[in-house]
C-alpha cells in the first residue's frame, strides 16, 4: 500500500515536472522563435522598403513634387514592378507617400489579386484616411519608422523610410506584411518546439524506464548464477498473493572451504549448478533464489498435500560430485518451514542453522524449535541493555576476597563484573558475558572494569586481581591504556590478572610476550580455571606466570571424587616444588576446606568465606577461621563488606 502510494506520487511529481519544462521549453521557445522572426521581418521590411525608391527612380518623386502629373501607363508600369517585387519579397505591400496639406497620399503602390479582384487597386495620389501618429511622424524622421496597425486592408506591421528629393521635399517608401503571417509562423515554432520537446520527453521516459527495468533485474539478480537474489525474495515474499508459504533455507556445507582452496569462482560455479539442479526438480509453482554465498531459497505456495521441498533436499545424490571439472563433492543441511509467511524465512533460517548444528539434512520447523527462537530474541534484547549498560554506567565492579588459611588473612579480593538492569537488577556474568564476547564489547568491560578497578584501590594498599583475555591482550588500544595506568599506579605489585590456560596456549606467542611486558612492571600474572582444557604444568613453566588458580568445577567435586582429589594433590604439590601460589575458589563448604587444606593448599576463595559485594572494608584483615574449622562454619553476613574506606 505505501509502495503503491510513493510509486503514485513519483510519476504525478514526474508529469508536473514534464509539463513544467514543456511549458518553460515553449515559453522559451516562442520568444527566441519571435525576436528572431521579427528580425528577419524587419530586415526585409528594410530592403522591400529601400528597393522601391531604386524601382521608381530618382526622378519620380522630384516630378510629382515639381506640382507635374505621373502619366498614368507609367504609373501603372510602376505599380505592376512593385506588385511583381512585392510577390517576390513575400511582403504584402510596398509603396510611396507624400505629404500634402498635412494628408497622406499615395504616390505609387503594389496590389494583390484580391485588391484586382475587389476593384480596392490604389491609384496615383489617392488618400490614405488610415494614417496613424506614426505613419505622419515618419515624414519627419531621420530613420526608418517601424509600426503596427490596422486598415481596411488589414493587419500589418509596416515600414517607413523618409527619402529626400532633389528640390528638397520629403516622400517615405514603405512596406507592409500581415500580422496574421508572423502569427502563422510564431504557431508553427510553438507547434514545433512543443512537438520536440514532447518527443525527447518521451524519448527520455523510453530511456528511463528501460534504465529502471535494467536496474531492477540487476539488483535482484544475482550477477555470478543468473538466479534471483535475496532482493527478489523480498519483492517475491512482499507481493505474494498467499498468505502461506512454503520455504526452504538450503545451506551448502563446503562452500567455505571450495573458495579458499579453488577460488570464489569455482564456488560460484558449485552454487550456479546446484540452484539448476534444484530448478529442473523443483515442485510446480516454485522458485528458486540464491540468498547469500553458501544458501539456496527454495519458496512456493503452501501445500499441504505434499511435502516436496524435504523430499527434493534429502533426494540429493552426496556420493556423486556437482562439478568434474575439478570434481567437488558437496553436503547439504537445510530447514523447511510452512505458515504465514511473516515469520516464514526467520523460522527456516532457525530450522537449517539447527540441521547444521546437528548434522542433518533437514529440519522442519515446529514447535520444538520456538525456544531456539526465544533464545535468539533473548539475545538482542540482551545485546540492547549490555549495550545501554555500558553507556550509563550500570557496569559495575564487586570483589571477592581470598583467604589464607596459613595465616588467616584476607591477601587480596578479585575484581568480577555484574550489570545493573534497568530495573535494578543485579546480573551475574553468566547471563551476559556470552553477549559481551558476540557482541565485541568485552574489550569494553575490560576497560571499565580496570578503571574501577584502579580507581577503588590506588589509595590503599590491598591487593586485588583482575580476569583479563587473550583478546585483550591482542588489543594494542588497551595494552597502550594498561601500560599508562601502570605507570600511574603507586603500587602495581598489588595487582593480580588472571588469564584463561585454553586462551593462553592458543595464542602462546602473543599471551608469554603481554605478560613479560606487565611483569616488568611488578605486576602478577596467574593462569585462571586450571585443570581443564589443556592442562599441562610445562605450559605454565613456559609462560613464566607467578600461580594458577584451580578451576570450581574441580573443587565442587573434591570430597566426592578420590581420582579429582589425587589430581589436585599432585598439582599442589608441583606447585610449592616450582614456589607457583595455588589458589581453590568456589569453596562454598567447610568439608571442601578441610579436605583442601589435606592437600595442602592453603588459599581458597568462595562463597564459604564470602560472596562477591560491591563494597570492601579495608581494615577487615581475617576472618579468624583457624579455630572454627572443627566447629561451626563462618558466618558470611554481608557485615564484612558494610564499611567503606
Amino acid at each position: 500500500m505505501v509502495n503503491t502510494s510513493l510509486r503514485t506520487n513519483w510519476i504525478v511529481a514526474g508529469f508536473l515536472i514534464f509539463l513544467v519544462s514543456l511549458f518553460s521549453y515553449v515559453y522559451y521557445t516562442y520568444h527566441t522563435a519571435r525576436e528572431e522572426i521579427m528580425q528577419q521581418i524587419d530586415t526585409r521590411l528594410l530592403n522591400a522598403a529601400v528597393s522601391v525608391k531604386h524601382i521608381l527612380g530618382n526622378d519620380y518623386h522630384t516630378t510629382i513634387n515639381s506640382g507635374k502629373t505621373i502619366p498614368h501607363f507609367l504609373y501603372q508600369q510602376r505599380s505592376r514592378q512593385l506588385s511583381e517585387f512585392a510577390r517576390a519579397l513575400d511582403v504584402e505591400y510596398v509603396y510611396a507617400m507624400v505629404l500634402k496639406n498635412n494628408n497622406v497620399h499615395f504616390t505609387a503602390s503594389s496590389y494583390t489579386q484580391e485588391d484586382q479582384n475587389s476593384g480596392k487597386v490604389t491609384q496615383f495620389f489617392d488618400l490614405y484616411p488610415e494614417a496613424t501618429k506614426a505613419n505622419m511622424s515618419a515624414f519627419y524622421s531621420t530613420e526608418p519608422v517601424f509600426e503596427i496597425s490596422k486598415d481596411q486592408w488589414g493587419h500589418f506591421k509596416s515600414i517607413f523610410v523618409p527619402y529626400i528629393d532633389s528640390k528638397g521635399n520629403t516622400y517615405l517608401t514603405g512596406a507592409d506584411i500581415k500580422m496574421y503571417d508572423l502569427n502563422e509562423h510564431l504557431n508553427k515554432s510553438v507547434s514545433k518546439a512543443a512537438a520536440l520537446a514532447s518527443f525527447f520527453f518521451f524519448i527520455a521516459l523510453l530511456v528511463a524506464s528501460i534504465y529502471i527495468y535494467l536496474l531492477k533485474r540487476a539488483l535482484s539478480t544475482d550477477s555470478s548464477s543468473g538466479f534471483a537474489n535475496h532482493i527478489a525474495l523480498e519483492y517475491y515474499m512482499s507481493k505474494s498473493p498467499n498468505l502461506h508459504l512454503q520455504v526452504a533455507v538450503v545451506w551448502v556445507n563446503e562452500i567455505e572451504d571450495i573458495n579458499s582452496f579453488y577460488g570464489t569462482k569455482v564456488g560460484d560455479k558449485v552454487m550456479k549448478s546446484l540452484l539448476e539442479y534444484f530448478a529442473k526438480r523443483r515442485p510446480t509453482g516454485s522458485d528458486v533464489f540464491r540468498l547469500a554465498t553458501n544458501k539456496v531459497v527454495l519458496i512456493a505456495p503452501f501445500n499441504e498435500q505434499h511435502t516436496g521441498f524435504s523430499d527434493l533436499i534429502q533426494g540429493y545424490n552426496f556420493s556423486s560430485p556437482l562439478l568434474k571439472e575439478p570434481f567437488i563433492y558437496i553436503t547439504l543441511c537445510a530447514g523447511v518451514a510452512y505458515g504465514n509467511k511473516a515469520m516464514l524465512l526467520e523460522n527456516a533460517h532457525i530450522a537449517a542453522l539447527q540441521a547444521k548444528q546437528g548434522r542433518f539434512s533437514v529440519i522442519n520447523y515446529s514447535n520444538a524449535l520456538h525456544d531456539v527462537k526465544n533464545q535468539y530474541q533473548y539475545n538482542v534484547e540482551m545485546a540492547k541493555e549490555v549495550r545501554e549498560a555500558f553507556d550509563n554506567n550500570r557496569i559495575v565492579a564487586y570483589f571477592q576476597p581470598v583467604y589464607d588459611y596459613s595465616c588467616d588473612m584476607i591477601i587480596q579480593y578479585e575484581c568480577l563484573a555484574r550489570m545493573i538492569t534497568a530495573h535494578g537488577d543485579i546480573l551475574l556474568p553468566d547471563s551476559f558475558l556470552d553477549v559481551v564476547n558476540r557482541s565485541r564489547m568485552d574489550g569494553t568491560l575490560t576497560r571499565t572494569m580496570l578503571t574501577q578497578c584502579f580507581e577503588r584501590f590506588r589509595r590503599t594498599s590491598l591487593c586485588w586481581s583482575i580476569n583479563i583475555t587473550a583478546h585483550d591482550m591482542l588489543d594494542p588500544s588497551l595494552t597502550e591504556y594498561l601500560e599508562q595506568e601502570l605507570n600511574r599506579y603507586p603500587q602495581p605489585s598489588n595487582i593480580t590478572l588472571e588469564l584463561l590456560e585454553t586462551e593462553a596456549i592458543a595464542n602462546f606467542a602473543e599471551v608469554k610476550a603481554f605478560i613479560a611486558l606487565v611483569k616488568q612492571r611488578g605486576v602478577k600474572v596467574i593462569i585462571d580455571d586450571f585443570g581443564t582444557g589443556y592442562s599441562n604444568i610445562s605450559n605454565v613453566l613456559k609462560l613464566d606466570v607467578d600461580g594458577i588458580k584451580l578451576d570450581g568445577s574441580l573443587i565442587k567435586q573434591i570430597i566426592h571424587d578420590t581420582d579429582i582429589y589425587l589430581y589436585i594433590e599432585h598439582i599442589a604439590s608441583f606447585a610449592k616444588q616450582l614456589n607457583l601460589k595455588l589458589i581453590a575458589e568456589c569453596v562454598e563448604n567447610k568439608p571442601t576446606v578441610n579436605t583442601l587444606l589435606k592437600a595442602n593448599i592453603h588459599l581458597m576463595q568462595g562463597n564459604y568465606f564470602a560472596p562477591p559485594a560491591p563494597q570492601i572494608n579495608p581494615h577487615m584483615k581475617t576472618f579468624n577461621l583457624t579455630q572454627s574449622l572443627n566447629g561451626d562454619s563462618v558466618d558470611h553476613s554481608p557485615n564484612i563488606f558494610a564499611q567503606m574506606e
